[in-house]
């Protein structure tokens, strides 16, 4: 009987580099599952009110790491907190874990049904001066904002506002204007006080 050549296919088994990577990082995600475990109220732990979850999760983002370690703490109705370290669980420090735990009140508050924001948002940078220049509109005048390329891409709409600033821009940065366009409800700003970007309605 003539034997049949052993053909490969499109999956093959991992190999010992492939396994010996795949221990390293199932180890360290369970030192850091441990560490977390050990630095939380430990009766939330009881009878799994809370869940501890950790894995690796790649970075889609090209500013930050390839690869982030995600912790999560899971509560019944949808309460609890992720938050990552931006490293591969083997890199992690039972310091960075530390730095990141939520204060023990908000343990409290998840366990009982409250869904509090941690981690915190930043603090808003300071505002620093409005800049010292006079503009061409005031509030109240009807402008048209270009909103698109093109002769068709400009919208008419009333200055609600003079050098808007969003809560989270650098210090010292403002928009000249604040504009609400006809039929919409939300708001847009100028980020330029001249005729390319605002100008006065004809």
């Amino acid at each position: 009987m003539t034997g049949v050549p052993f053909m490969k296919g499109p999956f093959s088994l991992p190999s010992k580099e492939a396994k010996e990577a795949e221990k390293k990082k199932r180890a360290a995600i369970a030192r850091v599952k441990k560490w977390v475990e050990q630095h939380m109220p430990p009766e939330y732990l009881e009878d799994r009110k809370c869940v501890v979850d950790v894995s690796e999760v790649q970075c889609g983002d090209p500013n930050c790491a390839p690869i982030d370690t995600i912790v999560r703490l899971i509560f019944p109705n949808e309460c609890g907190t992720v938050f990552g370290v931006p490293c591969e669980a083997h890199e992690v420090e039972e310091e960075d874990i530390l730095s990141m735990m939520p204060p023990d009140e908000y343990f409290a508050k998840w366990a009982a049904g409250e869904k509090a924001e941690w981690p915190l948002p930043p603090e808003p940078p300071d505002p620093g001066e409005i800049p010292d220049v006079e503009l061409r509109f005031k509030v109240g005048d009807r402008v048209q904002c270009c909103i698109a390329r093109g002769p068709d891409g400009w919208a008419p709409g009333v200055v609600v506002s003079l050098w808007y600033r969003a809560p989270m821009w650098p210090t010292g940065q403002y928009a000249p204007y604040q504009i609400k366009l006809d039929g919409h409800d939300s708001l847009i700003f100028a980020p330029q006080d001249k005729d390319n970007c605002i100008k006065a309605c004809p």
